[in-house]
């Protein structure tokens, strides 16, 4: 049997982003260095560990650098804390995504979770959390009504990063209301 532990609406984002998809990213993640001090990692992880994790499930070094440069100026955004999910399915007991999490008091969950293997980045917005932004990085999963994860920011490239970060910022405004 396997538990997996978190809100239905994590639950449910977990599933969907260990499910595989296409992407024509491939290759082995090199050795780029992102050594700046990060504070905020939550649970019993170090940033060489996230770095570790992040490259050996990365489909490119390319993707694997996006990924750790976001992840490390997410948690510069100040309150953010950081970590990957359990998995039974994983030798390593780790999920494919990490979590950013809002560090404060009041635990709504995480406000985004990005894929290590493709850097796609899912954040706990709605269509009318975004309405007024022009930003065309983002797109909609076709999801319930009331579903709280409906934005899409793909870490493509470091525009995608900078629109993500900004994403980042208005879900991390919408949990600590």
């Amino acid at each position: 049997m396997r538990l997996i532990d978190g809100t239905p609406q994590e639950i449910a984002e977990f599933l969907r982003l260990t499910t595989p998809e296409d992407d024509a990213d491939t290759g082995a993640p090199a050795e780029a260095e992102l050594d700046a001090p990060v504070s905020g990692l939550g649970g019993d992880l170090d940033w060489a560990q996230i770095k570790d994790l992040v490259r050996g499930r990365a489909r490119s070094a390319e993707i694997a650098n996006r990924v750790l440069d976001f992840l490390q100026r997410a948690v510069a955004l100040g309150n953010v804390e950081i970590g990957p999910g359990e998995s039974e399915r994983t030798r390593d007991g780790r999920t494919d995504y990490i979590m950013v999490r809002d560090a404060g008091v009041r635990r709504f969950g995480a406000v985004a979770y990005v894929k290590a293997t493709n850097g796609g980045l899912t954040l706990r917005l709605t269509r009318e959390d975004v309405e007024d932004l022009d930003e065309p990085r983002i797109s909609f999963r076709q999801v319930r009504p009331g579903h709280q994860y409906v934005v899409n920011c793909p870490l493509r490239d470091d525009q995608s990063v900078q629109a993500a970060l900004r994403l980042v910022e208005v879900a991390l405004r919408k949990v600590r209301q």
